[in-house]
């Protein structure tokens, strides 16, 4: 193995005793699982060999007095995704904290993956124990990260032909099929990041449920990954459910901090433009605004936990650890003051307490991040902390099962 844990907990049954012996359903917390940190040929060929998201991260630095910046894996395990090992070590580390399943992000270009092999390493390896569905970030890569959303690497077109949605299927059929895949009610869960950005997606939809129901499925469940208002929501007409993508979808919702341009008639107009109108104007704005923009951890997490429902979509609720991306913008990141396992315990406790107010088909939360480190959130054990956020989500669990 390329790494080694010092002070590892020893597994413990405990949660899972605790779980098992409760006759009332569980909260599930499924964390988003970020598939950057291996190394593939495009990203040798874009930034550097050998690049992956742990480059951003090593190389960061604090933009003021007291930033915690850079934020250090514990006992400096840059680990590979790419090997099995690592995905054992996270798989039996996520398990022996309570969480749930991982959600994987899935990046498809009309038939060019990138970054699939922790994914296919999962699906390889049957006796891994530990539910997943997949969520399909479908945007155009650019190089964003330089303030340079003009110089596109990858362009996500989304062709509105069968074709084109079979040759995707054909890949998805195989998570969709896994006994291992996170479903609701018997349907096998797939997530689009935005929908807003596909041509036709009703009946890509339509076509691809056809299809699961002569593969043998009862049906397929898609949810939205929302992180704000669409000015438009008839893309949104066959979707099953939606989840709060936080802090995003809290500091973006009509009643957070109305002062912010982000409510202003400015900002909405922006995100009705077509989105390569929107990638130009963020260009513009990284070239010639260059500063931190600052949230409250508080206050944001005040937001997250008021039950804010769809009037057609089921809603699951979304959590976040921590958010810091200044690993990948520098002076243009996006930091949330306030941020502490402390507080991370308190806040998630209020969530998981409204759960049984919520009325779900499954008791689903989705938890931002298990490891974007490049972003700053994450449950993975780090130098600060330790294992003290996993620790949290264990507590919680245990102590606030739903009905007890």
């Amino acid at each position: 193995m390329d790494f080694e844990l010092k002070n590892k907990p020893a597994i413990s049954s405990e949660l899972r005793k605790t779980l098992s012996q409760s006759s009332e359903p569980m909260v599930k917390l499924i964390a988003m699982y970020f598939p950057q940190l291996h190394a593939i040929p495009e990203n040798d060929a874009w930034w550097s060999k050998g690049f992956t998201d742990w480059n951003n991260v090593r190389s960061a630095h604090p933009q003021y007095e007291g930033h915690y910046q850079p934020r250090v894996p514990l006992n400096k395990n840059y680990y590979d995704q790419s090997k099995i090992e690592t995905l054992r070590w996270q798989i039996d580390l996520a398990k022996n904290y309570g969480i749930y399943g991982f959600c994987h992000y899935h990046y498809w270009f009309d038939g060019k993956q990138l970054l699939e092999t922790p994914t296919n390493l999962i699906m390889k390896n049957k006796d891994i124990d530990f539910p997943f569905c997949l969520s399909w970030a479908n945007e155009t890569w650019s190089k964003r990260w330089d303030g340079r959303d003009h110089h596109i690497l990858i362009q996500q077109t989304h062709p509105p032909t069968k074709e084109s949605w079979k040759k995707h299927y054909d890949y998805l059929i195989k998570a969709w099929t896994d006994p291992r895949a996170i479903k609701v009610d018997g349907k096998p869960v797939f997530v689009i990041y935005r929908p807003q950005r596909i041509d036709k997606i009703d009946g890509m939809l339509a076509y691809w449920r056809e299809l699961a129901q002569q593969d043998g499925l009862p049906g397929l469940y898609f949810i939205f990954q929302k992180q704000y208002e669409l000015p438009n929501r008839n893309c949104l007409n066959s979707f099953d459910a939606q989840f709060q993508f936080q802090p995003f979808e809290a500091v973006y919702s009509p009643s957070f901090d109305k002062k912010t341009i982000r409510h202003s008639p400015l900002f909405r107009l922006v995100r009705s433009l077509p989105e390569r109108y929107q990638d130009m104007l963020r260009g513009l704005k990284a070239k010639f605004i260059k500063e931190l923009t600052f949230h409250d951890y508080d206050a944001t997490w005040r937001q997250i936990v008021e039950i804010r429902l769809d009037q057609k979509l089921t809603t699951f609720p979304g959590a976040f650890v921590d958010w810091d991306n200044a690993a990948r913008y520098k002076k243009r990141a996006t930091v949330y003051r306030g941020t502490s396992p402390e507080s991370f315990s308190k806040w998630f406790a209020k969530l998981v307490d409204t759960m049984p107010q919520r009325n779900l088909p499954e008791n689903f939360i989705f938890l931002n991040a298990w490891n974007e480190w490049s972003e700053g959130t994450y449950l993975e054990p780090d130098e600060r902390y330790g294992y003290q956020y996993l620790e949290t989500v264990k507590q919680v669990l245990s102590r606030n099962n739903i009905g007890k």
